[in-house]
């Protein structure tokens, strides 16, 4: 069945959500795909009132309104690179923005401020204090609509956890709400580049009853509890660091990790900032 045959209201993705056991009180951390759904009445703003509506009052959605770093980041004006959903989400008044130049989100609802708050403030963009741990802190759940595990932000955090050798150092130009920023940079610590094969991820979290699956319309839903992703998670990185790192031979940017990993000597002038060398590369910024 072609996407554009299926279509699909508000109570039907309720319905859905109820199926995969979200409830009143939930803290969400949606990544999306509008496309994959099929034909939405009323487009992205169905899909979010319908997750506003899903998780009540008391509940908290958050989307990542994930930019690039070649212009200035500004809080109101720089759109989300990752999804007409979130782009809409981010745009609506009662919607919070996080000050990061990378890795922002945006959250409507209870804990919004609390999510959103003092993000400028982190020493990196997914670690400490940031959104992404708040969300687990607060026992919360990601949502991949349309997506799979390669848009999970949050794994960038379990990444920054154990320090992985391949995260770099990044200037970039300051973001507007630097007093200044015109004249300055902004460091980006841990910085993730390049490829990853996050998927590798999925058998094990099922195994652990830690992902629960399900469909809206034409897209695979998957929900996953963030506290087990980081329990289990960090319990195999633990003991392969370099388990989301793949081995194709054409990817350029994991090529350049594992030789980090290896301690091999490589000229880190010949990549960019992302970790490629040249457009033969894999690459998937997220």
């Amino acid at each position: 069945m072609k996407n554009r045959d299926v279509s699909i209201r508000k109570e039907d993705i309720l319905f859905s959500l109820e199926l995969m056991d979200i409830k009143k009180g939930d803290v969400l951390l949606v990544h999306s795909a509008l496309t994959s759904i099929g034909f939405v009445e009323g487009g992205a703003d169905t899909v979010i009132d319908a997750f506003l509506e899903a998780v009540g009052e008391e509940g908290t959605i958050v989307m990542s309104t994930l930019t690039g770093w070649f212009s200035p980041f500004d809080p109101v004006s720089t759109p989300s690179a990752v999804g007409l959903i979130s782009e809409k989400f981010r745009l609506r008044p009662n919607a919070m923005r996080s000050l990061h130049p990378v890795h922002s989100v945006a959250a409507i609802g209870k804990h919004a401020h609390f999510i959103t708050k003092d993000h400028d403030k982190c020493e990196t963009g997914c670690g400490e204090g940031t959104p992404y741990l708040k969300i687990r802190d607060l026992n919360g759940k990601i949502v991949l609509l349309g997506v799979d595990m390669d848009r999970n932000t949050m794994m960038h955090s379990m990444e920054e956890a154990i320090d992985a050798v391949y995260l770099r150092t990044l200037d970039i130009p300051a973001p507007t709400y630097i007093d200044g920023y015109k004249d300055k940079t902004f460091t980006l610590k841990k910085f993730p580049p390049g490829h990853r094969d996050f998927l590798r991820i999925t058998p094990y979290l099922r195994r652990k009853e830690a992902l629960m699956e399900g469909k809206i319309g034409n897209a695979v839903v998957k929900v996953i509890d963030a506290v087990k992703l980081f329990e289990y998670g960090l319990e195999i990185l633990k003991e392969d660091p370099m388990l989301f790192i793949c081995h194709n031979p054409n990817c350029n940017s994991c090529h350049w990790s594992r030789k980090l990993y290896n301690k091999e000597t490589i000229d880190l002038s010949r990549y960019e900032g992302n970790g490629c060398v040249d457009n033969t590369c894999e690459i998937c910024v997220i």
